[in-house]
């Protein structure tokens, strides 16, 4: 790892759409990664359900629903890249420093990064965490990332899959794409302080676990009510990933009330980074990862359907040495058959008869060496380092 990124602090802005960086596996790596090398980060991203935490070396520019709306008007709506060159100006006017390097996170990132190329030179990277299709949106929906996409000086996507989608869609350039894994760093550390517990989950009861997004396309709603037919010895926790599980469940809820504390455990924590998680997964048996396109949003139609490995659920079940049972979508069922972390099903009702098969050290083991071999993101810092410091 080259030392001269301590020696010589360097101004990066990092524009998300979300505002969940520290709720993204690889997303906060690439933070921890920029602070680690002394870099000095401004942080734009809308408001949100998801924690903020205090960083040091962060300096937080958010923004509120009006500013938010705003943007969807011009970004989304009207698809006005006069209207959208102007927002950014005023910004830059308002907000903005000299850079050395931008960080354009998902669409709108992507054509605000750009702009600010167009406007000062400045070099600026993609992270895509979605795609959107044009057969979804339209031509003119895609026609401000296609603009700015070839001036793009290194982007990165999980896996092959969707870099092939991303190309065909954006015409970016295949020659500036760097594959990294949607992961955390190093495997979890273990933890005597656990979420089970808290719940009041008996000792002797094996749990399952959902995280992340309960709405329908996650098949949370099916998930539920397979719980019925479960092994007597299992129970499942439902951890949405902003703390908000018991909201968030809406008509799900009245459905599964009277199983609440017997064999269904609703969580309300919320770590405020994903990667201190270990509090949550302690004396978890299983992982549940289920995905189904709905077409309902421009998020959850083929952006779904090429997952690949775009699963931060499933990549931190495997951190924290968890076995998974998952449905066959992307490439991580094809991974799990091939090394032997888990068990791939063809619908949530198969869960109970398959819990107890992937019970058991030869799973666990399997997770944590493919996470170590396969998806940790020390695996990818000094290349992405190295690539990050040519454009610096």
């Amino acid at each position: 790892m080259e030392s001269s990124g301590r020696t010589r602090p360097r101004q990066i802005l990092v524009i998300d759409s979300e505002g969940n960086p520290f709720n993204n596996p690889s997303f906060k790596c690439i933070l921890d990664l920029l602070l680690e090398m002394g870099c000095r980060i401004d942080l734009r991203y809308p408001r949100s359900h998801a924690p903020m935490p205090r960083v040091t070396g962060v300096r937080m520019l958010p923004y509120g629903r009006l500013v938010r709306e705003l943007k969807a008007v011009i970004f989304d709506r009207l698809c006005s890249w006069r209207l959208a060159f102007l927002s950014v100006v005023v910004e830059s006017l308002l907000l903005y420093r000299n850079y050395g390097l931008v960080i354009g996170v998902d669409r709108q990132g992507l054509i605000e990064a750009g702009i600010l190329n167009s406007l000062k030179g400045t070099p600026f990277v993609f992270v895509s965490f979605e795609i959107m299709f044009e057969a979804e949106t339209s031509s003119r929906y895609k026609s401000l990332e296609r603009r700015v996409s070839n001036s793009v000086s290194l982007w990165l996507v999980q896996d092959d899959v969707r870099a092939q989608q991303l190309e065909a869609e954006n015409g970016l350039p295949s020659a500036r794409k760097m594959l990294l894994p949607l992961a955390s760093a190093g495997l979890g550390s273990p933890q005597d302080d656990r979420l089970r517990d808290t719940l009041g989950v008996p000792p002797d009861k094996h749990v399952a676990i959902m995280i992340g997004s309960v709405e329908g396309w996650s098949m949370a709603g099916r998930i539920l009510r397979s719980v019925a037919d479960w092994p007597e010895d299992w129970v499942l926790i439902v951890h949405e990933r902003y703390g908000r599980t018991r909201v968030s469940l809406g008509s799900d809820f009245a459905s599964i009330e009277p199983l609440i504390g017997r064999t269904i455990f609703l969580s309300e924590a919320a770590p405020e980074k994903v990667d201190e998680m270990s509090h949550v997964l302690a004396g978890i048996s299983v992982g549940l990862a289920f995905y189904e396109p709905d077409y309902k949003s421009y998020h959850t139609g083929r952006n779904l359907t090429y997952l690949g490995m775009a699963s931060g659920k499933i990549s931190t079940y495997l951190r924290h040495g968890i076995p998974v049972i998952l449905n066959k979508i992307g490439l991580y069922a094809e991974e799990a058959r091939r090394y032997g972390f888990g068990r791939v099903v063809v619908a949530p009702e198969e869960i109970g008869v398959n819990l107890d098969a992937c019970f058991g050290e030869e799973y666990r083991s399997n997770a944590r060496e493919y996470f170590l071999k396969k998806l940790d993101f020390n695996n990818f810092r000094e290349q992405l380092w190295s690539r990050l410091c040519a454009l610096m």
